[in-house]
């Protein structure tokens, strides 16, 4: 059986996400610009 590993991201990346929704970008658009899935930004 595999281990799987989480993703880590790192701060700016996380700045980004946050910049992009509070700038009005839907959660759903910010995740697809930033190549992750909706409910990583959840």
């Amino acid at each position: 059986m595999t281990k799987t590993t989480r993703a880590r991201y790192t701060l700016e990346f996380k700045k980004e996400a946050v910049r992009r929704v509070e700038g009005g970008q839907s959660i759903a658009a910010a995740a697809r610009t930033l190549g992750v899935v909706e409910q990583t930004l959840f």
